[in-house]
């Protein structure tokens, strides 16, 4: 009734008028949503300043990025090993229920239909950039570029990883816990000062390449940042090994009999062939004592060498006067183990290798806010879809965390991880369950027992706590996704 009172020529121009103004809010409501600054660290554990400032490894940026938002003080992986926790993140499902349980799994073929984070983004009228390690770098499979706009390419382990032509420290064989020699070792298991002109190390260009996108891209962007290290090779800078004197340096807390109180299939689990790590390192502490400080040395100042990298990308932001429109958030793949637990390295389901830094800095919430519910990074991708007002895709299995940036004491369910098909642990608020495959149960009382040294899983009145938290195991354990081709 109304459009018969105009003509067609002014129905039309109304028409027009009412496109045009549908289409300009449309683009102002893209250009109110905030950027996304998304940081993933390597293999950084919790021995940092930033759970506590007592604790010997050095991160200042860590804690001044903590200042601005929330830290999860009790954020968990999904996984400890980089290729099903990165998987896990990006996709937003869980190891159980994707299959990709190892470091060589087909992750892309595992999760063709899945819309990863960083494509629902650009498919949502993000910007998208990326340069580091964001996918898991054993090789070309693995990547998945082209849900970015501009990416700069992370090199594979071979062929194409920047290397020393001979490891640094000299050694070339595993040795196996009898002492005898084994195959030719990882190159990764090096460290020392490399390359030459700190300038050419891969972090840098990683870094140096997200703020020159920070600083000319137009908003919104969703700008993912990989910083390697910590991961082996230890190679930084002389002046960050310098920070941590060989002299004077800190050396984890270790239990000697740590295994006399766990179940023979969780002893098995532990000895696989990871454990040649310390093995190597025992032998070789034969001709250089100074081995085993050596190799932590080298860990302590990459991390400290990470943190380094985080100021940078902060620093850049700040001058680009985009800060108060841009979630940040700071996540590590797993944690690692330096010798606690008799074990090095990642691929356990202990505190040490599934404690990771975790960090969200959104504008609206308050700063400085410490959480300690037990959270993990499956909750990643529906929160920064509800932060940034998109719609959540429908395969999502992780709950935002908006409720935690909102009152940081809310309750929460406890944590999930898993590594390899039906080993799981689970953590909650004071405790830590872990079940393997086999059916073998483990118990550790964090509260009073924050080392987990003591395995209360056969203690009068465990029975209760066990079957309470095995509540929240998984319903299904999917097949293993083969390997990557």
């Amino acid at each position: 009734m109304f459009a018969q009172l105009f003509s067609p020529s002014l129905r039309l121009i109304f028409a027009m008028l009412l496109t045009v103004s549908i289409t300009h809010a449309a683009s102002a409501d893209r250009h109110q949503r905030p950027n996304v600054l998304f940081i993933a660290i390597d293999d950084m554990n919790d021995w940092t300043t930033l759970f506590n400032p007592a604790n010997p490894i050095q991160t200042p940026n860590l804690q001044r990025l903590a200042t601005r938002g929330t830290f999860f003080s009790r954020g968990y992986c999904n996984s400890p090993a980089c290729n099903p926790s990165r998987a896990s993140v990006l996709s937003g499902t869980r190891p159980s229920s994707n299959g990709v349980y190892g470091n060589a799994s087909d992750w892309r073929t595992a999760l063709k239909d899945v819309p990863i984070l960083p494509q629902w983004f650009k498919d949502h009228g993000y910007r998208t950039y990326a340069s580091g390690k964001i996918f898991h770098h054993h090789g070309p499979a693995f990547h998945a570029y082209e849900a970015f706009d501009e990416a700069l390419k992370f090199p594979s382990v071979t062929p194409d990883m920047p290397m020393p032509e001979e490891n640094l420290n000299g050694y070339t064989h595993w040795i196996g816990r009898n002492g005898e020699p084994g195959n030719e070792i990882s190159r990764n298991f090096d460290w020392g000062v490399w390359p030459e002109d700190s300038r050419d190390h891969i972090d840098n260009r990683t870094v140096e390449w997200a703020i020159d996108k920070i600083k000319n891209s137009p908003g919104p962007f969703f700008i993912a940042t990989g910083i390697f290290r910590p991961h082996m090779p230890f190679y930084v800078p002389q002046e960050y090994l310098d920070m941590y004197p060989l002299d004077t340096l800190a050396m984890p807390t270790v239990q000697v009999d740590d295994f006399n109180d766990i179940p023979a299939e969780a002893t098995a689990f532990m000895q696989r062939p990871n454990y040649r790590w310390l093995s190597t390192m025992e032998h070789e502490s034969k001709r250089d004592p100074l081995t085993y400080k050596k190799a932590l040395q080298g860990y302590q100042a990459s991390a400290t060498f990470a943190d380094h990298q985080v100021g940078r990308l902060l620093d850049a932001l700040d001058r680009s006067g985009q800060e108060a429109q841009t979630i940040i958030v700071l996540w590590a793949d797993h944690g690692y183990h330096l010798g606690e637990k008799q074990h090095w390295e990642k691929f356990a389901l202990y505190d040490k290798t599934n404690h990771i830094p975790y960090i969200i800095v959104a504008p609206g919430f308050r700063p400085g806010q410490i959480s300690t519910r037990p959270v993990s990074l499956i909750d990643l991708y529906p929160t920064l879809v509800e932060l940034c007002g998109l719609p959540a895709p429908q395969h999502l299995e992780g709950t935002s965390l908006k409720p935690l940036l909102e009152n940081p004491s809310v309750a929460w369910s406890p944590a999930l991880m898993t590594y390899e098909q039906g080993n799981h642990a689970i953590r909650s608020d004071r405790y830590r369950y872990i079940r393997y495959a086999g059916g073998a149960e483990e118990l550790y009382d964090t509260e009073n027992d924050p080392n987990e040294w003591q395995n209360i899983a056969n203690a009068p009145g465990s029975r209760k706590i066990m079957d309470t938290m095995s509540r929240w195991l998984p319903d299904t354990d999917a097949k293993p996704i083969g390997d990557a081709r």
